[in-house]
């Protein structure tokens, strides 16, 4: 049987839908467009998040290879949902540091290793109460990710009461995260709509989500700012899944931004402005397409000299590419809605 807030929303995006049918053929602002793609990306990763807490009971009630692999499966799956909607860093995501819930990273000092090595020793296994009172480290995607592929979970080790409860725990909580947040921004709609000012707020923080995927996920660790490259740098490097987690937040953005920008730069004459971002937006998701999902072939010291500079290459081209997404969001979108941007370290000219 559906859960009831799987009800709701199904119900919610058909209102929509016959909403926008019967107002005329295009009677929104770039504000709806915004709002109605952001709800829809937040409906789709609590459901993500219900599925995967659902995998979890399962996995724990018959821990065999088949329910092992739907697992991972139901990992990824949910996280991507999450990275989709990532460019969303305003509003309810803000609120009892949900964002870091979801995903504590960058994770320099290796709290999320060393937080859930601690509770994994503990006496008895983790209630959803430990896991809320534990801090963001042990609450999100990464902490499952480390109970997943870490090197010192032995290959059966996710079947004992303590890592499977801790599982089922964290997997809880991002049910609740998540509901809250869809919930939230629901409630939220209607001060977003009606405020000139996030037209701003929705812009910076698109353009700060292409600049996180620039500078944390690809040049950081690819040794491109001056310091040596290292694999333990990149998003998701327990899994390897880090560009597939790249692809998401790319597609995400163009899902969730272009809708509303190109109403919005239209109704400013700059339709032309608008092909040059599609254009661009489409060949950053296409290379993406064509790259492995994890970094480590670019950065592992075990391949071969041959290999790395192939991947290196495939890796820096993806990087440019990502870059001059950033500077046409960053200066020509800016500049054509009027939006002023303060000094950015990232922005290297």
């Amino acid at each position: 049987m559906a859960h009831p807030s799987s009800l709701y929303r199904a119900g919610l995006a058909a209102a929509l839908l016959l909403a926008a049918g019967t107002a005329g053929a295009d009677p929104s602002t770039p504000r709806e467009h915004w709002h109605q793609s952001a709800a829809q990306q937040y409906a789709a990763l609590t459901d993500a998040a219900e599925t995967l807490e659902q995998g979890a009971a399962d996995y724990c009630a018959n821990p065999d290879d088949e329910a092992r692999a739907e697992l991972e499966t139901e990992w990824l799956a949910a996280y991507r949902r999450w990275q989709a909607v990532r460019y969303i860093q305003f509003g309810p995501i803000e609120q009892q540091s949900r964002g870091w819930q979801l995903q504590f990273w960058p994770d320099g000092k290796n709290l999320v290793g060393r937080k859930v090595k601690t509770r994994l020793n503990a006496d008895t296994p983790a209630t959803l109460e430990d896991v809320e009172q534990a801090g963001v480290a042990l609450q999100g995607f990464p902490a499952l990710e480390y109970l997943l592929y870490d090197d010192a979970m032995e290959s059966d080790a996710l079947k004992s009461p303590n890592a499977c409860g801790l599982y089922q725990a964290v997997s809880t909580n991002l049910v609740s995260v998540t509901r809250a947040l869809e919930d939230d921004w629901q409630a939220f709609g209607e001060h977003f709509v009606e405020t000139d000012s996030y037209t701003h707020t929705l812009l910076q923080s698109a353009i700060q989500s292409v600049e996180l995927l620039e500078e944390k996920c690809l040049a950081s660790p690819l040794g491109l700012r001056g310091k040596p490259a290292n694999r333990y740098r990149a998003e998701a490097w327990r899994s390897g899944e880090s560009v597939a987690l790249m692809r998401a937040s790319l597609e995400g953005l163009k899902d969730g931004l272009m809708r509303g920008l190109t109403a919005l730069l239209e109704s400013r004459g700059h339709a032309e402005l608008v092909q040059k971002l599609e254009k661009q937006m489409n060949e950053v998701i296409a290379r993406a397409n064509t790259l492995p999902d994890g970094l480590a072939p670019a950065i592992e010291d075990e391949a071969s000299d041959l290999d790395k500079k192939a991947a290196f290459a495939d890796f820096q081209g993806f990087y440019v590419q990502v870059s001059q997404l950033r500077r046409l969001l960053a200066r020509d979108v800016a500049a054509a809605t009027g939006l002023r941007r303060g000094f950015n370290s990232s922005d290297g000219d």
